[in-house]
């Protein structure tokens, strides 16, 4: 009768162990669409033998733990890529927007206002005495120097706009940090107490990825817990403890600069969302900048120069066409947005070089700036269309590594899938195989039943 009952023990660990198989089974069909999920496989151990008089009688099978599939250098390349591609994407979305402001082809720009202040140079000089002719120029000056603090201050606003995304993604990396804290100290007590904690290892995974997006990232992966730092080193989560960063404003700049445990880390943060907004707000915006007051302090001094050589309508010597720029030492900062015309009456544009009215030889040097290379050796036009240029490369470029990164991304993703994701095909097989291994188990319960019910009832009869 004792191994009548220990056939019964044998039956019940093998229904206990198919049930949790298919209950495994059954999770993983249920998040066939669940985002970060790995998909979760029963390990079945076989039970130690049991010694009966001289025989070994096997144990059974119990369910020894239910892992989660995933590959850890593949989580670690898709974190890395997923922060190249949230550096590119923050930048690319911000310089798409500074080109906008230079669309020739829709009427912004500068190309198409400046030379239509030279054509109304070259029309006036017809007719130097023309008084609407003469105010075609001062409206084309006037049309001129807004364009250019237009398109500064558009600049300025971008900038401004950048710094505040940055604080809301430190922000939202303090609130990930945190929550990746919390699922680690869960993680580790649950694999303490001897658990499966895969679901809350696909969340913080999931956590990982998206801090991954914002911040360059490192993590070290510990024996029941993760540590996760920037690239340089500063701790954003040790074990169940996070590290909240913050921002305080520049005083030089007004912008807001990025602190850990009252360090200043801003410089050292190259990549995910954050790299990419403080690599356009403070690198390829003052560079623009820099280059559109370069053009504005050249071509202001250019044709105040010569307006000073001439003669208004008067007689009178010309004074400053464009509002005097003094630039600060080794910088023309500030000239594209201080651009201004002085003049308010026609009468005083010095279009006269020997002091008649009639004289236009003043009117055909200022015309002829136009052509003199008085920006960085360059025409005005050839430096603004090098400068146009340049943006334009540097969105095509960003664009095409994009591009790239996509596709590697693309790949990266479906390595895991074929590795953690859910096939419903081969969930059906599972499905099929742990009934029918249910079914048989129920079948031995119920054929021992049957043989302990006879064997208690033989003495009755």
């Amino acid at each position: 009768m004792s191994s009548l009952f220990g056939s019964l023990s044998i039956a019940l660990s093998s229904l206990l162990a198919q049930q949790a198989a298919l209950e495994t089974t059954s999770q993983n069909i249920a998040n066939l669409n669940t985002p970060g999920y790995s998909r979760q496989r029963p390990v079945l151990r076989e039970e130690s033998a049991v010694l009966s008089g001289t025989t070994l009688i096997g144990g059974g099978v119990s369910l020894e733990k239910v892992e989660s599939i995933r590959d850890q250098i593949l989580e670690l390349r898709l974190h890395q890529e997923s922060q190249q591609q949230g550096q590119l994407e923050a930048f690319l979305g911000s310089t798409r927007q500074v080109e906008a402001l230079f669309n020739e082809t829709r009427g912004a720009g500068l190309q198409e206002v400046m030379s239509k202040f030279f054509d109304s140079l070259q029309a006036l000089a017809v007719n130097p005495t023309s008084l609407p002719l003469r105010q075609a120029v001062l409206t084309a000056g006037q049309n001129l120097a807004e364009t250019f603090r237009r398109t500064a201050g558009q600049l300025g606003q971008l900038q401004h706009s950048l710094d505040q995304s940055v604080t809301q993604s430190v922000a939202e990396i303090n609130t990930l940090a945190a929550n990746i804290a919390d699922l680690n100290r869960e993680v580790a007590a649950m694999q303490n107490a001897g658990q499966a904690a895969g679901e809350l290892e696909d969340q913080r995974t999931e956590a990982i990825r998206k801090l991954a997006g914002l911040v360059d990232l490192s993590v070290i992966q510990a024996d029941r817990s993760l540590t996760l730092t920037t690239a340089k080193g500063t701790a954003l989560v040790v074990g169940a403890q996070s590290f909240a960063l913050e921002t305080r404003t520049d005083l030089g700049t007004g912008f807001q600069h990025i602190f850990a445990q009252g360090t200043d880390i801003t410089s050292t943060l190259t990549a995910g969302q954050v790299g990419g907004s403080l690599q356009v707000r403070d690198q390829t915006i003052p560079s623009y900048l820099a280059d559109l007051d370069n053009l504005a302090a050249q071509l202001r001094n250019s044709v105040n120069a010569v307006h000073r050589a001439g003669f208004d309508l008067a007689g009178a010597p010309g004074g400053d066409f464009f509002r005097p720029f003094v630039a600060p030492p080794g910088s023309n900062a500030g000239a594209a947005n201080s651009f201004a015309v002085t003049l308010s009456d026609p009468a005083k544009l010095a279009a006269s070089l020997d002091g008649t009215p009639g004289n236009n030889g003043n009117l055909a040097a200022l015309a002829d700036i136009r052509n003199q290379t008085i920006v960085n050796g360059q025409r005005p036009l050839d430096f603004y269309a090098n400068f146009v240029f340049r943006i334009g490369n540097d969105v095509s470029d960003a664009s095409a590594q994009l591009e790239a990164g996509d596709l590697v991304l693309q790949q990266l993703q479906n390595q895991r899938g074929a590795i953690s994701g859910v096939s419903l095909d081969e969930e059906a097989a599972n499905l099929i195989r742990y009934q029918r291994a249910f079914e048989a188990a129920a079948r031995v319960v119920a054929t021992v039943n049957d043989l302990l019910d006879t064997a208690v009832n033989l003495g009755r009869n």
